[in-house]
């Protein structure tokens, strides 16, 4: 009968066997850790390092690469036998910080969307603004009135100013005073004659729309160089308007643009874009007001401003190869 393994050795075998197989286990746990990018090298249980064991631990040859020492294993050779590349430091990518006026811009592109969002009180068509309404300085006086007025159906203009001592600011309703009729009345076939032939028509046959409208207040300074202004009403009957709320497109002031959205419009203009193509820009964004016809009254002032420019520097250039 063939030599056989007595039945203690074989106990101490399967004992060790068993004590690698625990361990190997341990290994590959270990292993796995280390490749979790969650885990910083420790269980997520109590953040206790996993200890695994490695060479001269009672499993020959065993070992776990950049654990307790161990050597980690080199990558493939660079072509010509040379080293790979140590790895460089990765780093973040910088971003362009935005400029002050495109800040500007998004603040104020959120400010009025916030406004377009938000629920509005219920608005009184033509309430006056409160007595002593507050105004926190001067460069903000026409924007603060304007916040009230236009949803109410109605705008304020100066009338006159008191520059000296306390401060004073008159303001009437844009529809006070008297129209003054410059030119005489146009015969009508004139406009007749001009649809026919395709030409614009004359505009001196625009009505005014100044009524006789009393509505006035005065904004004072409430103390010299203080920059804070109070609301005040000259008698009772300045307090009511003689006319009823104006259209959201009947007033000029409730369709005039804010200066950074004028300003892309002068741009877009310039560039050759189709009115119809930036009247959906403007509704896209809240600017619902804006007419067509002022569109295109900015287009001809802004190519009316680049003829002077271009005309004035011809003439200059002509002076320069005369006098040359």
């Amino acid at each position: 009968m063939a030599n056989s393994i007595p039945p203690s050795s074989l106990t101490t075998l399967l004992s060790n066997l068993a004590s690698i197989d625990r361990r190997l286990s341990r290994i590959e746990a270990a292993l796995k850790i280390g490749q979790n990018p969650n885990f910083g090298g420790a269980a997520s249980g109590g953040g206790v390092p996993v200890q695994v064991p490695v060479g001269g631990s009672g499993v020959p040859g065993v070992g776990v690469p950049g654990v307790g020492g161990a050597p980690a294993p080199a990558g493939p050779p660079a072509p010509g036998g040379q080293p790979p590349p140590p790895p460089q430091p990765q780093q973040n990518q910088q971003h362009p910080q935005p400029t002050p006026q495109q800040q500007q811009q998004q603040l104020a592109y959120q400010q009025h969307a916030l406004t377009q969002q938000q629920p509005q009180p219920p608005i009184i068509p033509l309430e006056p603004p409160p007595p002593n309404f507050t105004i926190n300085s001067r460069a903000a006086m026409q924007a603060t009135l304007d916040a009230w007025t236009l949803p109410r159906g109605y705008s304020m203009r100066i009338a006159g100013a008191k520059v000296t001592g306390k401060r004073k600011v008159r303001w009437v309703c844009f529809r006070g005073g008297e129209a003054r009729h410059h030119r005489p009345p146009v015969d009508p076939s004139v406009f007749v004659k001009a649809k026919e032939e395709g030409r614009r028509k004359p505009t001196t046959d625009r009505t005014s729309k100044k009524c006789g409208c009393l509505f006035k207040f005065e904004v004072i300074e409430t103390a010299k160089d203080s920059d804070v202004w109070v609301l005040h009403y000259p008698n009772e009957e300045h307090k009511v308007h003689n006319h009823g709320p104006s259209t959201d497109t009947s007033d000029p002031r409730a369709r005039k643009l804010p200066d950074f959205v004028s300003a892309e419009v002068d741009g877009w203009l310039r560039e050759g874009r189709l009115v119809s193509q930036i009247q959906d820009e403007l509704r896209r964004r809240g600017f619902v007001n804006v007419l067509n016809t002022d569109l295109y009254n900015r287009k001809r002032l802004l190519k009316k401003g680049e003829n002077q420019l271009q005309g004035g520097n011809n003439q200059r250039g002509g002076q320069q190869q005369v006098v040359g």
